[in-house]
């Protein structure tokens, strides 16, 4: 059954007009289907262009969509979904300690839609075989956030919550549990 969920500004760069949401569906325990909604005057928002699929780069300096899944023992992956189709992928031993890029067995597929007032995008996960979920009862955390590069140049970040004060995604108060 699909969850969705609503991302707030921060509160240094709230945006007017704009609302941000995550729906979240799971068909298993590795496979996530995520879907990002944007409703407003997207128009203020600089989109990257559509570019050849695959892993990028320093996707989170442009306009880029995240996901984070924790462990319980701290561990967490950090996923970047770019508009232009690029996506990263990183793991971390603990609060932004020990990154690395994290091998998938299948890349994430992105899907972008349009129009006005409205940008989506879709991203289907198949995790399976990512050590993250090497226990089969371990309780999960996730964290939602987003990165809005605007057209007067500014970033705006949305997240579930900024718990430090500061657009910081990887604050571990920031993880709610699934």
């Amino acid at each position: 059954m699909p969850t969705t969920y609503t991302l707030k500004p921060h509160i240094d760069n709230p945006v007017e007009n704009l609302s941000a949401s995550v729906m979240i569906e799971r068909s298993t325990r590795f496979r996530w289907l995520l879907t990002y909604e944007i409703l407003g005057n997207t128009q203020a928002i600089v989109f990257p262009d559509r570019a050849r699929s695959g892993r990028g780069a320093k996707l989170w300096e442009e306009t880029c969509f995240e996901f984070f899944i924790r462990n319980i023992d701290d561990e967490y992956i950090e996923f970047n979904f770019s508009p232009s189709g690029q996506w990263a992928c990183f793991y971390f031993d603990h609060y932004r300690e020990g990154m690395r890029d994290v091998i998938l067995g299948a890349e994430p597929t992105i899907s972008v839609v349009v129009a006005p007032q409205l940008f989506r995008l879709e991203v289907s996960l198949d995790l399976a075989g990512v050590g993250l979920f090497s226990r089969p009862d371990a309780k999960l955390f996730i964290a939602l956030t987003s990165v809005m590069k605007m057209q007067d140049q500014r970033y705006c970040y949305y997240a579930l919550d900024f718990p430090s004060g500061s657009p910081d995604f990887h604050h571990p108060a920031g993880f709610f549990g699934v």
